[in-house]
Parts: structure tokens; C-alpha cells; sequence
């Protein structure tokens, strides 16, 4: 019977007979000085961007809507019917328990973006069943709550009693090690809206409504403004912009208090009144608030929103963004002058973050049309977003490192869903979204990518282009009517060397001080637009520093693909790591020399199809160097920055320091004994690691507030041995701890003075008493935060023997 009942649902959804015609109730104080065509009327042709977004297509559709639902099912007290999927979806990691639904949410809203840029009819069976099964999981709660989040409902029960903490970015209650209730709150309702308002499912509003009814009077309305800020703190995507969804659909006025009480004014005050205070923040954290931010003055007039949202955007691209259009390591934003240092480490910008900076410029953009938006969505679309999915099976990367030499890992089908597996769902989806623009009497050709674009003016735009292997691209025209039609003209060939021709002639254009060139005329059936975009090579010093250069041709990164045997296939993917931990020699990749205004010349394009250069002047490049666009290179070591010197006896010098480093290195890995690979977790769990108030990142870990992090380690008997920390001379902060020995202090290391070492990373030795290790083959060393400090950042943990192997 149910089955039946799901048929003929499915069937009054296709034939319109459920479709809501006025979806929206309400409109916005300050509307859109420029609008986004929907994905309906976008449509991709064959390119890469086509090629991946086909691939997540039939992921999303291989994926088991059972197995998302299980923690909803378990939660709301009903036998799930299918266990859920691994590692983020269902296990502790790192001190912190599984973030069930988070994987849902998304893909509650990058299905539905599916369907509208596909027009696939069996999404809307497939959603159907997710709806009616997440309505039967809020029904058995009677109250509007719906999370799938582990005792959801005991954490904010202790929310209410002012039983617990925020800290950058987690939540911490009694159940903390449960990670953030309102981030997977906030990813589940921008599903639901999305699905509503695209594929003309009501009861995803039904769902959604109660879900902002139960927030709204069971937590909002029983917090203080003083507990509320300090619940914003923490991870909580765009909840304001929840509320303004819901508003929009509603009209209800409660629904705009709601969301007007839901801004974190640790962030929106100080960067309101221009002050950048983001040194040190979670990034990924802090990028959706903002655009909750602008959502939110969109409907109430605060203009102080909207300023805090523009000032953001503007920071985080000025001064926190690398080359390829990605920000911030590790997951943090930190001061621009530590690019040169940040480098180094083999984590890079996350892929969510630029994801969710693009979701920031598409509203800033609809608000003040300025065409710097769509410079820098090129920037990053081309070159990190497109750059992030491997070609094979279309699965995203969480971290990009910039460190010369270094690789990428993939995640896999049905054992990663971290969060960059989420807003992979949605970024693919919408690959057509900034394409294109309109006005009532214009439209806008913003990028340069095979698609068709439909205007319900009974118009469409067929863009045909090799780009960026060609600087062209062609329009042709179907239809007639009288329009404007506005082409941008991209910063980086200038108005003086943009030509374009209309049907063979040449047209006398110049940009006007919108960006774009315009051409008003009745257009005709057939009338073909050639859009000529010469390229130049241009290069780009790593931000506030004097030793690392990139270079582009156009909008496009150039890198250079870097050759290790010793890598296969297997170690570009990976269930559970996001960082790539096997290092290359800095020194063995190509560096530049000389005075970098020469460069340009000495790059040379060769002749082919596809974009690719050769620079083999020795006066110029340390050896010759293949580059081609960061976005093809796959399955390889890369290098997007190189190393640049000034002279061609300073590379040499550095030549020889590294040679004489490799030999430390060589000597060092003889005289381990043992190893943890930190933050690795097959090596810590293979060394028995236990932890309190511990945190790793990609290749760190620390403990704070008393906590500590110890392993199991091999030692050897009747030799003297040390134990061997990698640090980082730049930590600061209250960083002091004890190392000890099977309970017993060996040492105290105090990393908040002022290193000797210099910023970079260095090692510290350790002796161990020979009493200690006598007769004994495995010793436990815990490194224990002193009272109100932190232990660590620790790097690398060895026991190294104190004479080499060959004297053993």
C-alpha cells in the first residue's frame, strides 16, 4: 500500500498538481540589483566541468537513502533500517563522537540542485521517500524536533540550563563528544528549502516549518542574548539564513525575529566598524555566518550587516586567499605575513571553505553587481573547485596543499563523508549557476563555459568554447528580441584587448564602468557573438613573502607536475586521511632565478591542443619545467608556488644546505627506533594513543584545559636513547607542558617564549634516563598540558637511539 501511495505522490509532483506557484510570501527590503538565472534554464555541454558533474550525478543516486537515515530513525526511537555509513557519519574521531546528518543535509540540497540543472525525474522518487520517512522520524518526537544528532536532545537540554561551553568551533556539554547539533540543524533545513523551492515537494516545507518552530520556541526564545551569543560561537553553518528561508515561505514575522537574534556579534560588530580579527578563527566556521549575515539584511534594512558581509568577502580575498583562490591551512585563518611559513605544511585550504565563500559572492553579488564577484568565483571554480575532483569517480579532496612537491588525497564512495564530500554534492551541482545573469532588459555572459542558457523572453544563448586552451568563445542566438546583451570584460585581458564581433564585423566596444561591454540591438535568430579573450602570462609572488612565486596565464594557475616513483595510484586516495603525509624535497622541485619581470619572456607555449608551457633557460628556472593548468593534474606530486631566489649562488647555497639536511635526515631515520606518524590514525592507533582535550589537525596534535596525549613507543635495551619532538618555532600562546615517561617527568618544554630556531619547523631531543628504559621494550611518553596551558603543537614523535646503526 505504501508503495502505491509513494507511485501516485510521485505522480501528482510531476504532473504540477503539488507544484506551489508562490512559493515566496514575502520579498525582500533591499532586492537584487541583478538576478541568477535558475539551474532549470542552464544547462552544461561537454567539458570537464560536464564530466564531473555527471560523475556526482550517479554518485548521489548509488547512494542509499536508508543508510543516511539511520541516526534520524535511532534518534527518534524507530528501528533503523539500514546501518549508516563509516567514518564521519558514525564514528569517534579525535575526542569527538560521529556528526550524523551532516551528509544528509547536503544532500537534501545538492540532489534538488541536481534535478533542476538535470531535469532527472527519478530524484523526485528518490526524495519523495526521504521526505516522508524524515516526517515520520518528527512525528514520533510530537514536537517539530527532527536531528539525527547522538542525545540531540539531552545536549540542549543542558544549552537551556547554561550547562555548557563554545569554543572555536566546538560545542561542549556533558555529551561532548557529540559534535555541532546547529551546524547539522542548519545543513538539514537549507535541504529542505532547497528542495521545496526547486522541486515543488511540500511537504519538504512542512518538515521545515516545524523544524523552525522547534528551534525558535524551545531554544531561541528560552536563551538569554548573552547565552544565545555564546551558542553562535560555535559551528552553526548559516543558521540565521534558516530563518530567513522560512520567513520567505512563510511570511511570519516570528520567523525575522528568530533569525535577526541569530547573529554571532563576535563576528558581524568588529568587522562592521572594518577591523580584521580573523587570525586564528576557524575559517569554515565563520565564512557561512556571513552570508547569513547578508540574508538577514536583505530583509530588515541593517545596513551594518551587509557592511560586516562586504568588508568579510574583501578580507578574506585581499589577505587571506592563495593563488588558486582557496584560504587559509589547516582549517584556520591566519596573519598574511605567515604565508611564507604556512607553506611548508602539508595541509592547504579546505575545499569547503571555497565552496562557501562562493555561496557568499553569488548573494553579494545578486545585491550590488559588482563584477569583481565573478573575477574571483573564476578564480576559484577553475582553479581549486575543478582542480579538487579527480577525473576517475568524481570524489573530492578536503585538503589542497601548496606546498611545492606535495599531493592530493581523494576521499572515497562510501567510507569518508567529511564535510567537503557534502558541499561536493552542491558545488557540482551547480556548476551553471554564475554563467550567466540577467536584468529585466539585459543579459550577462559572466564565464566562459560550454552551456545553453534559456530567457523567458523567448531567448537562449548556445556558448560554445575551448576555453581556456582557446581565448575565444562563440554565442549564438535563438529567438529574436531587443536586449542588452553584457559581456564581461575580465581584469585580466583588459577593455583596450577584448574584441568582439557580431555576424563577422567587429564591433567598437569599450567596458563601461560596470565591467561588461554592452551590445543593445534586436537580436535575431542565428546572430553568432565571437568573444576573442587574449591571455598573458603573468606572475604572482606568494602573499607578504619574498621566496615563493605562482604563475597564471589568464584566469588559469599554471603548475608543474612533479614525478616520485615511489607514488602509485593507490596512495592518492584514501577512506579516513585528508592530508598526504609522504614529503619530497622542497630543494628537488623547479625554482625560478633571477629578476622575476624576465620570467614571462623565457615561459613558452607549445604547440598543441591543450595549454601547456616549457621555461629550460638556466639563468631562469633551476632545471626545465613543463607547466599546464593546476586543474588537469591528477594522480601526481604538483607544484603551484615555486621557489624563487635572486641569484643563481643563493639556490646553489640552498642546494647545499639541503644535501647536508638530507644526510641529517638520513642519520636521523637510522637512529629511530620507533615512530607516530601524528594525527595519522592508523599509526596512533597502532601506538596505543589515548587522549583528553585533545585536538589534531593535519599534521599536529595538541591537548588543553589539563589534557594530555600519550603513547606506546618501542625502546631498546641497554642503549641510550632520546625522545625527539618536532615543534614549530612560530607557536605562541600559553604552550607549556611536561613530557614524562611512564608517569615519570623527564622534561618541561615551554614554547610560549621566543624561539631561537626561527618560525619554521625544528626538532628537540629529549634524553631519557637509562633507568627508565632498562630491560623494558615499549615505554609510554605522554606529553601533559600544564594547568590552564597547552601541550604541543607536536609535530613528530620519535625515540631515537643516541649513536647511528652501524656502531649498534
Amino acid at each position: 500500500m505504501k508503495k502505491i501511495f509513494l507511485f501516485l505522490y510521485t505522480l501528482l509532483v510531476f504532473s504540477g498538481v503539488y507544484a506551489q506557484e508562490n512559493k515566496v510570501k514575502v520579498e525582500p527590503v533591499n532586492g537584487d540589483k541583478i538576478s541568477l538565472f535558475s539551474l532549470k534554464e542552464v544547462r552544461l555541454l561537454d567539458s570537464d566541468f560536464k564530466h564531473i558533474m555527471d560523475l556526482n550525478h550517479a554518485y548521489m543516486l548509488s547512494l542509499e537513502p536508508d543508510r543516511l537515515l539511520s541516526w534520524f530513525r535511532r534518534e527518534a526511537g524507530l528501528t533503523p533500517k539500514a546501518q549508516p555509513y563509516p567514518f564521519w557519519e558514525s564514528e569517534y574521531m579525535n575526542g569527538h563522537g560521529p556528526l550524523p546528518g551532516h551528509i544528509m543535509g547536503f544532500y537534501l540540497s545538492g540532489i534538488s540542485m541536481m534535478y533542476d540543472s538535470t531535469g532527472d525525474t527519478a530524484i523526485l522518487s528518490r526524495l519523495s521517500y526521504i521526505l516522508e520517512e524524515l516526517s515520520l522520524c518528527q512525528q514520533a518526537g510530537g514536537d517539530g524536533y527532527l536531528l539525527p544528532t547522538i542525545c540531540g536532545r539531552a545536549i540542549f537540554e543542558n544549552v537551556l540550563d547554561g550547562n555548557f561551553k563554545t569554543s572555536n568551533p566546538f560545542i561542549e556539554t556533558p555529551y561532548d563528544k557529540c559534535w555541532e547539533p546547529v551546524y547539522v540543524m542548519n545543513k538539514i533545513m537549507l535541504g529542505l528549502y532547497q528542495v521545496y523551492m526547486r522541486c515543488d515537494l511540500l511537504q519538504a516545507k512542512e518538515i521545515l516549518v516545524k523544524m523552525a518552530d522547534w528551534f525558535g520556541y524551545s531554544v531561541i526564545d528560552k536563551l538569554s542574548h548573552d547565552d544565545l551569543q555564546k551558542l553562535l560561537v560555535c559551528e552553526h553553518g548559516s543558521i540565521n539564513e534558516s530563518f530567513i528561508d522560512v520567513y520567505q515561505i512563510t511570511g511570519e514575522e516570528k520567523y525575522l525575529k528568530w533569525a535577526q537574534r541569530l547573529n554571532d556579534e563576535d563576528m558581524w560588530v568588529p568587522m562592521s566598524e572594518g577591523k580584521d580579527i580573523l587570525e586564528g578563527w576557524h575559517a569554515n566556521t565563520q565564512i557561512p555566518k556571513f552570508t547569513g549575515f547578508e540574508s538577514v539584511y536583505r530583509y530588515d534594512s541593517n545596513e551594518r550587516f551587509t557592511t560586516a558581509a562586504r568588508f568579510f568577502w574583501d578580507t578574506v580575498v585581499r589577505k587571506h586567499t592563495w593563488v588558486m583562490g582557496g584560504n587559509s591551512t589547516g582549517e584556520h585563518f591566519f596573519a598574511p605575513e605567515e604565508f611564507e611559513h604556512r607553506i611548508e605544511l602539508n595541509g592547504g585550504p579546505e575545499s569547503c571553505n571555497s565552496v562557501n565563500m562562493l555561496r557568499l559572492t553569488e548573494s553579494l553579488y545578486c545585491d550590488y553587481a559588482e563584477v569583481e564577484k565573478v573575477d574571483y568565483y573564476e578564480k576559484v571554480l577553475f582553479n581549486h573547485i575543478l582542480a579538487n575532483y579527480d577525473p576517475d569517480q568524481g570524489m573530492c579532496v578536503y585538503y589542497t596543499s601548496m606546498k611545492p612537491g606535495h599531493y592530493k588525497i581523494y576521499g572515497t564512495k562510501y567510507d569518508s563523508f567529511w564535510c567537503c564530500t557534502g558541499t561536493g554534492f552542491e558545488q557540482t551541482a551547480k556548476f551553471g549557476q554564475m554563467i550567466y545573469a540577467h536584468t529585466d532588459d539585459a543579459l550577462y555572459v559572466n564565464m566562459f563555459i560550454p552551456s545553453v542558457v534559456t530567457w523567458d523572453k523567448g531567448i537562449s544563448i548556445h556558448q560554445e568554447t575551448a576555453f581556456p586552451d582557446e581565448g575565444v568563445t562563440s554565442l549564438t542566438v535563438s529567438g529574436e528580441a531587443v536586449f542588452n546583451l553584457k559581456i564581461r570584460c575580465p581584469y585580466w585581458v583588459g577593455s583596450s584587448s577584448l574584441n568582439v564581433i557580431v555576424n563577422g564585423k567587429r564591433e567598437k566596444i569599450k567596458a563601461g564602468v560596470d565591467g561588461y561591454v554592452s551590445i543593445n540591438r534586436q537580436w535575431k535568430d542565428g546572430d553568432k557573438v565571437r568573444i576573442e579573450l587574449p591571455m598573458k602570462l603573468e606572475i604572482v609572488p606568494l602573499n607578504e613573502a619574498t621566496h615563493y612565486l605562482a604563475l597564471k596565464y589568464g584566469p588559469i594557475v599554471l603548475a608543474a607536475r612533479i614525478s616520485d616513483e615511489h607514488l602509485s595510484k593507490d596512495d592518492f586516495r584514501s577512506a579516513r586521511s585528508t592530508v598526504a603525509m609522504k614529503d619530497y624535497p622542497v630543494i628537488d622541485v623547479p625554482a625560478f632565478i633571477g629578476d622575476i619581470r624576465k620570467i614571462p619572456a623565457a615561459v613558452i607555449r607549445k604547440k598543441g591542443e591543450k595549454l601547456a608551457f616549457l621555461c629550460s633557460k638556466d639563468n631562469v628556472v633551476s632545471k626545465p619545467v613543463e607547466l599546464v593548468p593546476f586543474n588537469t593534474i591528477h594522480w601526481s606530486r604538483y607544484a603551484v608556488y615555486f621557489r624563487h631566489y635572486d641569484k643563481k649562488e643563493n639556490y646553489l647555497a640552498e642546494l647545499k644546505k639541503s644535501e647536508q639536511f638530507k644526510q641529517e635526515e638520513d642519520n636521523l631515520n637510522k637512529r629511530t627506533v620507533d615512530r607516530v606518524i601524528i594525527a595519522d590514525a592508523e599509526s596512533e592507533k597502532m601506538h596505543k594513543m589515548e587522549a583528553v582535550n585533545s585536538t589534531a589537525g593535519e599534521n599536529w596534535r595538541d591537548a588543553s584545559k589539563g589534557g594530555y596525549f600519550m603513547y606506546e613507543m618501542k625502546v631498546r635495551k641497554e642503549m641510550e636513547q632520546s625522545v625527539c619532538l618536532q615543534l614549530l618555532g612560530s607557536d605562541s600562546g600559553n604552550r607549556i607542558f611536561d613530557v614524562l615517561i611512564d608517569g615519570k617527568w623527564i622534561d618541561t618544554i615551554d614554547l610560549s617564549k621566543p624561539c631561537k630556531e626561527g618560525k619554521g619547523l625544528y626538532r628537540c631531543y629529549i634524553h631519557i634516563p637509562a633507568e627508565y628504559i632498562k630491560a623494558r621494550k615499549n615505554v609510554t611518553v605522554k606529553f601533559q598540558a600544564k594547568n590552564g596551558c597547552i601541550a604541543g603543537g607536536i609535530f613528530d614523535v620519535r625515540i631515537v637511539s643516541a649513536i647511528s646503526v652501524q656502531d649498534m
